[in-house]
């Protein structure tokens, strides 16, 4: 599974991505701020796991699905608007993107819940797999820094920032063309 620093950095360019169609985007520290977190929260469901000395064993739950991803769009509407419900439902929507590239083979997704339990397997082997096991949160957070752990967290945070940083370059793209098309396009 991704670790949140992934899961956030792409939240913040998917945040960018969504930005650069807007007429009237929020500012640029507000909507990474928001994708960030947004991307990074369907994650919250592991906390429980791990006070219960669990692990990962709540992980993946309600929050990992499609059904989610509507409620978050819904949510933005309801706060602000369609440009608050494409920036919701695309940055939490970006949590499963990630999640369906990691190294894990069964994921961690019920995208059809609560029609369907079933866990997709991963669609590529693009994060390389950080194990989050353990007999509490001590024993949880050790495996977690072991050097093949530290080094492939390491490296998802790495293949994040150069997605970021490709997202960035697509906004960029989107605001010149929407420019040459005589749009008006506020700065990030």
């Amino acid at each position: 599974m991704a670790f949140p620093p992934a899961h956030m950095l792409i939240g913040a360019g998917f945040a960018e991505l969504a930005c650069a169609g807007m007429r009237n985007p929020p500012p640029r520290w507000l909507a990474w701020s928001i994708g960030a977190v947004l991307a990074a929260g369907p994650d919250a469901d592991i906390i429980i796991g791990i006070l219960r000395g669990r692990g990962g064993a709540y992980h993946g739950t309600f929050s990992h699905s499609l059904t989610a991803v509507a409620i978050i769009a819904l949510m933005g509407y309801i706060a602000g608007g369609g440009r608050w419900a494409m920036l919701g439902g695309l940055t939490y929507g970006s949590h499963l993107l990630v999640d369906l590239l990691d190294d894990s083979g069964p994921t961690n997704l019920m995208l059809g819940w609560p029609f369907t339990g079933a866990r997709p397997y991963s669609i590529g082997k693009l994060f390389p797999k950080v194990p989050v096991e353990g007999e509490g949160i001590v024993d949880t957070a050790l495996n977690v820094l072991r050097p093949h752990s530290l080094i492939n967290l390491l490296l998802q945070t790495l293949i994040a920032a150069v997605i970021f940083a490709a997202l960035l370059g697509i906004a960029a793209a989107i605001r010149r063309r929407r420019v040459r098309a005589g749009e008006p396009v506020a700065a990030g």
